[in-house]
């Protein structure tokens, strides 16, 4: 069967219009606050990508068609990166990032929800692009297509190859038997924290900008602040509410669903969900009391507030500097790494390998040693009493495998650089994850403005790769696939 074509630029028509349509809050944000260069910037980039948008929808005859997996594939990783292109033009046009490849670094961190910046000194930025990186992160969280698969089928379109693409997480779960209704209910989902969260912002005192700023930032689990400092500044009360909502968006979405239909047992019986809160508590415990008996803080609240706060960070992939982690003991900012890795649960915003895939992988080993005594036998591999099939073990042991692969040849194209080890490695894991924190030079610090373009070039392709969890970008790098789409 023949790579259908039509199908193919019918879709990349309704991201690129919806794209245009999502500049314009930032537009209206720039033309409230004065910022007459920024609100110019922003209108030469809707307009065209408008123009381009309704010529690929009418250039599309009407039909009715299935995306089958290779179409849907093709359709993620350039839509993804077509994303990313085109939300670099209000940075490059507004002279913030003349340079498109750093114009493009930027987009990219903000729609993977990666958290990396190149921009400093973010006071004197205008608020308007501050606002347009923001939602770039809340439209990046959920997922573009997400938000596109709920009106595909309007355009008579099936969207169920999209989702398994482009949905985060060993598995697609549903909520619903529609593909679509599944999408609504996830974003619906995603707005009520949003909605929940702002209001809680401004009960704690933040003016309304910052809040919206910090909502898109933690929700969506990309991290990026208004402030250089991060949310080291704010109150107690706001950079517990960050966090907690961090927390809440780094939980399978698809368990909510659980909630509402008042399933309390399929909730908190999850096994990933349990294990998700047992790393959080175990390492707070472990660096809290690491942080008292080292003397890093007097406090003992103190230790573990921060503690608290920098474990979520990490874990959800946030990438928040609640804390000078830099001065921590080693083997507290080992574990950070560690987190950073392992993330959240799957089918959520946050990066990372997932929850999951770490417990399938000590199953795996538990398994292993279990046959070594016990050669004869039969053990399957299962979670919450129930079996995993063997087509998703095999996956999930592919995937770690690609993670450390790409991590290992990442670090070693971003040697070139002249970094140090700490540097290097942390940086491609950060991009791997989805995460923006490193360590060595980027200690408390998601500013990647120390790398050569061409290695900000590499750390974007990582960023994008890392958000759509390897396979789906790397298989168009395979000769058979271009063999099956003749």
């Amino acid at each position: 069967m023949k790579f259908n074509v039509q199908v193919v630029v019918k879709i990349t028509g309704v991201i690129i219009l919806l794209l245009s349509a999502a500049m314009l809050p930032a537009l209206v944000v720039s033309l409230l606050l004065h910022e007459s260069d920024m609100a110019r910037a922003f209108i030469l980039s809707i307009l065209p990508q408008t123009l381009a948008g309704g010529v690929l929808l009418w250039a599309t005859k009407p039909f009715s068609s299935s995306l089958r997996m290779r179409e849907g594939i093709f359709v993620v990783a350039l839509c993804w990166t077509l994303a990313s292109a085109l939300g670099a033009l209000p940075y490059m046009i507004s002279g913030v990032i003349p340079n498109y490849i750093d114009a493009f670094f930027e987009s990219a961190a903000g729609f993977s929800t990666t958290g990396a910046t190149l921009l400093i000194n973010l006071s004197d930025i205008p608020r308007g692009l501050i606002f347009w990186r923001s939602l770039s992160h809340w439209l990046g969280g959920m997922g573009i297509l997400v938000f596109a698969i709920s009106i595909l089928p309007a355009l008579g379109i099936g969207a169920l190859n999209i989702a398994k693409a482009e949905t985060p997480g060993p598995t697609l779960d549903k909520v619903t038997t529609r593909i679509s209704d599944n999408a609504k209910f996830l974003y619906i989902t995603y707005i009520v924290f949003s909605v929940t969260e702002f209001l809680l912002l401004l009960g704690g005192g933040m003016n309304g900008y910052d809040a919206v700023i910090h909502t898109f930032g933690s929700v969506s689990t990309g991290g990026l602040s208004d402030y250089d400092d991060g949310v080291m500044g704010l109150s107690t009360y706001c950079a517990c509410v960050i966090a907690f909502f961090c927390i809440l968006s780094s939980i399978n979405f698809v368990l909510y669903g659980e909630l509402v239909r008042r399933r309390w047992k399929n909730f908190f019986g999850e096994s990933e969900l349990r294990a998700f809160f047992f790393f959080i508590a175990g390492s707070v415990a472990f660096i809290g009391l690491c942080l008292k008996l080292t003397g890093a803080y007097e406090s003992l609240a103190v230790c573990f507030k921060s503690a608290f706060l920098q474990v979520s960070a990490f874990i959800t992939t946030s990438g928040y500097i609640h804390a000078d982690y830099a001065d921590w003991p080693a083997i507290c900012r080992r574990l950070l790494f560690f987190l950073m890795i392992i993330g959240g649960c799957s089918s959520s915003t946050a990066g990372g390998i997932k929850i999951v895939r770490v417990q399938i992988l000590f199953k795996l080993i538990q398994r292993s040693f279990h046959k070594r005594l016990h050669p004869r036998s039969v053990v399957a591999v299962k979670l919450s009493n129930k079996p995993v099939s063997a087509e998703n073990v095999s996956g999930i042991t592919a995937f770690i495998l690609m993670y450390l692969l790409l991590t290992f040849a990442g670090s070693l194209l971003l040697s070139l650089d002249g970094k140090d080890v700490a540097t290097t490695f942390s940086a491609v894991a950060a991009m791997l994850s989805n995460t923006g924190l490193g360590f060595g030079e980027l200690d408390c610090s998601a500013n990647y403005m120390i790398f050569s373009r061409p290695a900000r070039l590499l750390l974007s392709f990582l960023m994008i790769a890392g958000r759509l969890e390897f396979f789906t970008v790397l298989i168009l790098l395979t000769p058979s696939y271009w063999r099956t789409a003749r």
